[in-house]
């Protein structure tokens, strides 16, 4: 049995997703060259003066930002594999997951993130440990070489 998907569903699914594992608001915290993009899922007593959870993301608006992208949103291998549990591996290798990751990160922090980057698992029965970098760039809709 094959089950379609409109792309406003998959955005709705990923969405839900993500509210649920890093909860309804993130904050973030400008630094040089880098923005720290926190859930909120920390009691509010236990981190009262910072008010923000763990960093789940980060920004590059200088050094480390790929080629072409004015704002580079980086993916923690915490946060990837926190998705990846709920996800098959596969779909996050997708246009459209790179797109709805950075909608989400723009419309709850309204940062306008054009490219984003993140490791993921390519390892096989002789090398488990191997890993490769999925960079996209969302105004020119492609993948970036590096």
């Amino acid at each position: 049995m094959k089950v379609e998907i409109s792309k406003e569903q998959y955005q709705r699914v990923i969405y839900n997703l993500l509210d649920t594992l890093y909860g309804p608001k993130l904050s973030y915290e400008r630094k040089k060259d880098m923005i720290y993009i926190y859930s909120n899922d920390n009691d509010p007593f236990e981190n009262e003066l910072i008010g923000e959870g763990d960093a789940i993301f980060r920004v590059y608006t200088g050094s480390g930002k790929g080629k072409g992208c004015k704002k580079d949103l980086y993916v923690t291998s915490e946060t990837g594999e926190e998705i990846e549990d709920f996800i098959p591996r596969a779909a996050t290798r997708k246009k459209l997951f790179a797109k709805t990751v950075i909608s989400y990160v723009n419309k709850k922090t309204g940062l306008d993130v054009d490219c984003i980057d993140f490791w993921y698992y390519s390892g096989s029965k002789n090398d488990i440990d191997q890993e490769d970098k999925y960079n996209f760039n969302v105004k020119k809709n492609k993948k970036i070489r590096t």
